[in-house]
């Protein structure tokens, strides 16, 4: 199994062994592993060599006890797990979560990436999104893995996609139901920190902006604000979509990607 030791922690990760194409870095979601992004293979990996790994708290990487795990944190391992690899320039693209830990990643290493993707993720952790968590938290406490999926799901997917694809729903559940919720919490503990409203000017990489037009939980006005602070960023509306661009959009979300990396 493809593990790397990093300040004391196992970290899992998967890299392609197609060694003369571009790399291309995934980061995950807040609840996914690297297995989330199979719906996105089929057209990433005939042009990139991949890089798909868990932060901590996440899939088969460590979870270590404590009350956060924070965004700088996350971003300087992904840092370290790119100079184990002898990766020197790459792109760049964080989902939600991992759109957050991008931010971060940028602000302390832009040089190392060639271009950066953002795609259904907040400039700053506001009330809204805190309260949006909170009641997540809640919902597993009061009710466990039922309450909880019933509370959150709304905020995620689109309402055409939740009307069609009720059996995906239930599998997707089931996935949810194998999460350790004590390092989620600590990952949401991570996110209430975020806050890159006064130093996203400082970021110069070519950056595409994307979202769901009807993304509930990372809004258009985050992305907006994103967009308003980078300076020459590009934002992408992708219709037809809630939050969770990698399923229910991968498609689309792939093709986003493709074009906006590509090289030249």
């Amino acid at each position: 199994m493809p593990y790397a030791t990093l300040n004391g922690h196992q970290v899992y990760y998967e890299f392609g062994d197609q060694v003369e194409r571009p790399v291309l870095v995934l980061f995950n979601g807040i609840t996914m592993s690297t297995p989330a992004w199979t719906l996105l293979l089929p057209i990433l990996q005939t042009q990139y060599r991949l890089l798909r790994f868990d932060f901590l708290g996440q899939g088969q990487s460590d979870r270590p006890a404590g009350e956060k795990y924070t965004l700088t944190e996350q971003a300087d391992m992904a840092m370290q797990l790119i100079d184990h690899l002898g990766i020197e320039r790459f792109y760049l693209v964080g989902l939600s979560y991992g759109g957050m830990v991008a931010q971060h990643f940028a602000r302390r290493y832009q040089a190392r990436i060639l271009k950066l993707i953002l795609a259904s993720t907040l400039a700053w952790s506001d009330e809204a999104s805190q309260r949006i968590s909170d009641s997540w938290i809640a919902a597993h406490k009061a009710g466990g893995l039922d309450l909880r999926e019933t509370i959150s799901i709304p905020w995620l997917f689109s309402s055409r996609f939740l009307a069609a694809n009720s059996a995906m729903l239930e599998g997707l559940k089931q996935m949810a139901g194998m999460l350790d919720w004590n390092a989620v919490i600590r990952l949401i503990n991570g996110v209430k920190e975020h806050d890159a409203r006064n130093w996203l000017h400082t970021l110069t990489v070519p950056t595409l902006i994307l979202v769901g037009n009807e993304d509930r939980l990372t809004p258009r006005y985050q992305a907006e604000l994103i967009q308003e602070r980078l300076l020459g960023a590009t934002l992408e509306v992708i219709p037809y979509a809630a939050h969770v661009l990698h399923i229910e959009a991968a498609e689309a979300f792939s093709h986003a990607i493709s074009r906006f990396c590509r090289p030249g």
